[in-house]
């Protein structure tokens, strides 16, 4: 199967060869759904959303097609997942079970931008137009109301950053 560059590196079962892929996984099959209601939503709206929706019910992870999301994206225990159609997510960034990354309920209220490598806990919540950095750890079951800075730990509700 030749697959662009990135969705190849998504595709790959972690900790085995570039040719075993995690397609039989449920994040697998989240992510391969993911990324065609993407390319189906780019070709009409409503293909786009019916993808999701399939998505959604065999896999129980909410991904707006209109999302961004970088290669590399690895959502550990895709159930639960909540990404709304404003929010962008860098490259090889990990997604615990729960977590919700959108707005604060408006449609103009602004989504977080996620940086590169960046970690989020189960459950977490990242909620209006936030940056989170570079290589950051969101932890379990934080609510980030506010910007994380790059190689920083953010905890708590609301979430305060511990280290950077």
């Amino acid at each position: 199967m030749n697959l662009p560059n990135h969705l190849t590196q998504d595709f790959r079962l972690a900790g085995t060869d570039a040719s075993t892929p995690r397609f039989y996984t449920v994040r697998g099959i989240s992510l391969v759904l993911f990324r065609l209601s993407q390319f189906a939503g780019a070709k009409h709206p409503v293909l786009g959303v019916m993808v999701k929706q399939i998505n959604h019910v065999i896999t129980g992870a909410d991904l707006a097609w209109q999302a961004e999301a970088g290669a590399g994206l690895n959502l550990l225990h895709p159930t639960g997942v909540v990404i709304g159609k404003f929010a962008r997510i860098g490259t090889n960034c990990k997604i615990q079970d729960g977590v919700t990354i959108g707005g604060k309920g408006g449609e103009d209220d602004g989504h977080p931008q996620i940086g590169d490598g960046v970690t989020i806990g189960c459950g977490a919540k990242l909620l209006g137009p936030i940056v989170i950095g570079r290589e950051a750890t969101i932890g379990a079951n934080a609510v980030v109301l506010r910007s994380v800075p790059e190689h920083s730990t953010a905890v708590g509700v609301p979430a305060r950053t511990i280290s950077s």
